[in-house]
């Protein structure tokens, strides 16, 4: 497997390990519907759209649209392609948007909030590994 980085406008997006999709965001973005589909456009593009677990490190994101929550919610769901999603949280701003994001929108899928960015691909890889266990 080839380890790839995209650049965008919110922040990066990357793969380095199989099924393991890590997306960062730059300090102070502002998430909006344009910014949350090209975000599913890169990781569709990393994936090949193969089922894939995320680890997204909202510590930079000041924001987001009420618009960009569903969509990022609804297309992940309905894909079908996302296993699960670790959340990464280090500042207020992000837990609360975390936290906010859990309560309202019900992904199909497992998430999980943390603190640590080590601990949240630990996750990430052994719910990715339970998936394959599961396929095969």
């Amino acid at each position: 497997m080839q380890k790839r980085t995209v650049r965008s406008d919110f922040g990066e997006v990357s793969i380095r390990q199989e099924g393991i999709v890590l997306a960062k965001t730059i300090n102070g973005v502002e998430i909006d519907i344009e910014k949350a589909k090209t975000y599913h456009h890169l990781v569709a593009y990393l994936t090949n759209s193969e089922p894939h677990c995320t680890v997204i490190d909202l510590s930079g994101v000041s924001a987001i649209s009420p618009a960009a929550r569903k969509h990022l919610q609804e297309t992940s769901s309905a894909w079908g392609r996302t296993i699960a999603v670790a959340l990464i949280s280090t500042t207020f701003t992000s837990r609360m948007l975390a936290n906010f994001f859990l309560s309202v929108n019900k992904p199909s899928f497992p998430v999980k909030v943390f603190k640590d960015s080590l601990e949240a691909q630990h996750w990430a890889k052994d719910e990715y590994e339970k998936h394959i266990r599961k396929a095969a």
